[in-house]
């Protein structure tokens, strides 16, 4: 592996800002997409002993979906939070809060996925009434019942862009650390949706706010 792209560029004098960093993950997800193991440190320190990732991703559990490797990030650049199909609970509210006030996170991103069984199960719940699958369904209840407090889906792919809005938007509810720093323009919530089948992300919402 090449070196990480913050060593080739130095660290920046000011650290990246929000906008720059989002920028920064989309072209690190397009080189993931074309295979190249380049990877960015995001501002990142170098020193593998310090904790200070300006980045927090907080993702779905699928194994198809590593979010630093699929974000072209190097070890250190990302603060990761995952749950099936990104469900937002006290520890990931709390964890995202952490990483905001302690460790100098600027950008929070909520990472969707394409063929998200988690997502496929809800859109299920949500329109039967009946969980597919009993194992996950105190999960699946819950964002069952977020696709229905959002106003629902028409169908799956529609379902997991709006149980990622509604990711975001229990995200600002839930962590006043990351609602009080967008209102005060120190921090960003973005919204993506990853492809497995073309290892790109799209831009659902770029900068969501309270």
């Amino acid at each position: 592996m090449r070196q990480p792209i913050g060593d080739i560029l130095g660290q920046a004098m000011t650290p990246p800002t929000a906008p720059e960093l989002l920028q920064r993950v989309l072209a690190g997800n397009r080189r993931w997409a074309e295979g190249d193991t380049e990877r960015d440190l995001l501002g990142a320190p170098t020193d593998p002993l310090e904790h200070q990732p300006p980045v927090a991703v907080i993702g779905c559990s699928d194994a198809r979906v590593p979010p630093a490797a699929v974000l072209g990030a190097a070890a250190g650049a990302i603060f990761t939070l995952r749950l099936p199909g990104h469900y937002v609970d006290i520890p990931v509210a709390a964890g995202l809060g952490f990483a905001i006030t302690s460790l100098g996170t600027r950008l929070a991103i909520v990472l969707a996925h394409e063929d998200c069984r988690a997502v496929d199960a809800a859109y299920t719940e949500y329109t039967t009434g009946v969980p597919p699958n009993l194992a996950l369904a105190p999960l699946t209840g819950s964002l069952a019942a977020g696709l229905h407090r959002a106003g629902g889906a028409t169908n799956v792919v529609d379902a997991i862009n709006v149980n990622a809005r509604v990711t975001a938007q229990n995200l600002i509810t839930q962590c006043a650390s990351l609602r009080q720093a967008l209102i005060a323009g120190t921090a960003q919530l973005a919204i993506m949706r990853y492809s497995p089948a073309t290892r790109l992300v799209t831009v659902l919402d770029e900068s969501v706010l309270p």
